[in-house]
């Protein structure tokens, strides 16, 4: 396996899993204040690979593009390795039962179908919203420099598929000021900073196009219109978390979403968990080398309404040339509104 495979294993599956209850300025204040609280308990002993837009790392030159996170990860040898700080670790409990993964997901499926539809008062459009997470690292010369960057993204869409989407990184948080200071040397930002993007119709997200289906057959075909069959049963579950991050899924279609995950080979229970955002869900995992490097790849399902809580990828068992130590966090994701609201002006 080459530098370039290993780094789109890491960057494979960014986009994110998303409904959740609505919530307040206030609330989302709250998860961030919650995530970075845990994050610094972390302390010095855990160790990680950046998942957002500057790295260097002791590997070969290149530089690898992300759709709908908008990644760059630039590489370039260096004569050391170096380490940094990974996101603690979620705690999983017992499961609530003793079903297997496919049985409790077609339970959870028929959770989801009984929700009654969400209310959409005329002239609104579907509104998405999530509080993320991300260590950056900058490693040079043997010197790791790490930033965890919290992150807001809201996105708007109409019918036609037009719509807004904003990306927010808030400060970044340093574990010292001498790192502070190293992180803004090598030009990386080290303020907040905001991006909007306007999308006409059409063109808000051209992957998922068109009434999303709710059979669970036909959601498997929409899924790869257009592209090649995937190599590996994960790929559907990323397809998944990805299309829950875009688009506003009614009670049968996260029904349908569910059932897929129900039918994927591989897929395990991984136990009940209180996610980053203080909500509690059931996690289903499957673990699998297929983008290169063992990974557990993981969605955390809320039992009260079938609805997806968050996207989690963790290195298991190596890191290849990636630098970083076992298990290692990726990346994760908090999802916090789906619903329909007035387009913004």
């Amino acid at each position: 396996m080459n530098a370039v495979d290993e780094v789109r294993q890491v960057l494979g599956g960014l986009d994110p899993a998303c409904t959740a209850p609505p919530c307040d300025d206030s609330h989302r204040g709250q998860v961030l204040a919650r995530i970075l609280s845990e994050d610094r308990r972390a302390g010095t002993a855990r160790r990680s690979v950046s998942r957002r837009r500057f790295v260097l790392a002791a590997v070969g030159a290149v530089v690898v593009a992300v759709a709908g996170g908008g990644v760059a990860v630039e590489l370039y040898r260096q004569p050391e390795p170096a380490y940094a700080a990974t996101p603690v670790m979620l705690t999983y409990g017992p499961p609530p039962t003793a079903e297997p993964a496919s049985t409790r997901l077609r339970r959870l499926a028929a959770v989801a179908a009984q929700q009654p539809m969400p209310p959409r008062p005329a002239g609104t459009v579907e509104h998405l919203e999530s509080t993320n997470w991300f260590l950056n690292s900058s490693i040079s010369g043997g010197r790791t420099v790490s930033a965890v960057v919290p992150q807001q993204w809201r996105s708007w869409r109409t019918d036609d598929n037009a719509g807004r989407m904003i990306q927010k990184d808030l400060p970044p948080i340093f574990r010292s000021d001498a790192d502070r200071r190293q992180w803004k040397k090598w030009g990386a930002r080290a303020e907040s900073s905001e991006e909007v993007h306007d999308y006409a119709a059409g063109e808000f997200y051209s992957g998922f196009r068109g009434a999303v289906p709710t059979d669970a057959a036909a959601l498997r075909g929409w899924l790869r219109a257009g592209g090649s069959a995937p190599q590996a049963p994960v790929q559907y579950l990323e397809d998944a978390a990805q299309l829950a991050g875009v688009r506003l899924l009614n009670p049968a279609q996260r029904a349908a979403v569910l059932t897929l995950l129900a039918d994927l080979p591989g897929i395990t229970v991984t136990g009940t968990v209180t996610d980053r955002a203080g909500r509690t869900g059931e996690a289903f995992s499957i673990t699998t080398d297929a983008h290169g490097l063992p990974a557990q790849y993981t969605v955390i399902v809320d039992p009260r309404s079938g609805a997806l809580l968050g996207y989690e990828e963790v290195l298991t068992t190596t890191a290849g040339k990636l630098n970083v130590t076992i298990p290692a966090v990726i990346t994760y994701r908090s999802y916090l509104i789906a619903e329909y609201a007035a387009a913004p002006r």
